[in-house]
């Protein structure tokens, strides 16, 4: 796109938490923020990096969209204290959580944003339902474009080599959120940290707590993901620290109700 139809994104506040594990991470880092670049205007994205020393360099992009906060922090990555903490920092209506290896389909992105802006039907939404993982050169040569019409034409048809389902469904990976909502049921909980359970744990007690949150579900509504590490999430989820996770977020749709208020409650203080 050209910077004259860029889409605009309304002032948007983008929160991407970041670790710079492998060169393939950093990698699609650098292919999701030249994507966002070309193709949106009108917003600030907050990265927020946690590591022993920063890999991402702000002087080799100078986009001043990008505000970055490195975090010392050599644990399992602490990815729900750092949305937090993007969450605190942001001032717009509409928060966007986005990970540092996902692209949207923008017509779905920014209707998305559109719906929560300017109608009343939903608190949260996510632009997609199924998440498609591209790997290969496909991937190499989204890096280096940015551009979505290389993933555009296998939204409609059978899916080529090089990529792959990778969710059927997911509340997480990318999510547009009213911040006022996303703050009063208490954000992310920072008890999660490693892999998985946090995005699952958010919707169940948002959801309890009345936050309407939707999915858009039309055939063309899907995320590629870029491939890091593997093509399936099948032996992550199963590691130990994951499938803590899931057993903390599989407990969050079954307390009672004045418990998870409570919980909320003592969440949301860090935001104060």
């Amino acid at each position: 796109m050209t910077e004259t139809n860029l889409i605009s994104l309304r002032g948007l506040e983008l929160i991407i938490t970041y670790r710079g594990a492998s060169q393939e991470r950093r990698d699609n880092l650098r292919g999701v923020l030249r994507h966002l670049d070309r193709t949106y205007s009108d917003y600030q994205l907050w990265l927020i990096e946690a590591d022993a020393a920063p890999t991402f360099s702000w002087s080799e992009l100078g986009d001043p969209k990008i505000r970055h906060l490195f975090i010392h922090d050599t644990g399992p990555f602490p990815k729900a204290r750092l949305v937090n903490l993007g969450a605190l920092m942001a001032k717009s209506e509409i928060i966007c959580m986005h990970d540092a290896d996902m692209i949207a389909n923008p017509f779905y992105m920014k209707g998305a944003l559109d719906a929560l802006m300017d109608q009343n039907s939903s608190d949260a939404l996510c632009p997609f339902t199924r998440v498609l993982n591209v790997s290969g050169n496909r991937r190499l040569s989204f890096i280096e474009s940015g551009d979505f019409n290389e993933f555009a034409p296998f939204l409609e048809c059978d899916l080529p080599d090089e990529i792959n389902l990778l969710y059927a469904n997911t509340p997480g990976a990318i999510n547009l959120f009213k911040r006022a909502d996303f703050i009063r049921v208490g954000g992310l909980d920072p008890s999660f940290i490693g892999w998985g359970g946090e995005d699952d744990d958010l919707f169940s007690r948002a959801a309890r707590l009345g936050v309407r949150w939707h999915a858009l579900s039309d055939s063309q509504a899907a995320l590629f993901h870029l491939n890091h590490d593997s093509a399936s999430r099948v032996e992550i989820s199963e590691e130990q620290l994951s499938a803590k996770n899931r057993e903390m977020a599989y407990r969050t749709a079954e307390i009672p109700i004045e418990e998870l208020e409570a919980r909320a409650a003592e969440l949301a203080k860090y935001f104060g």
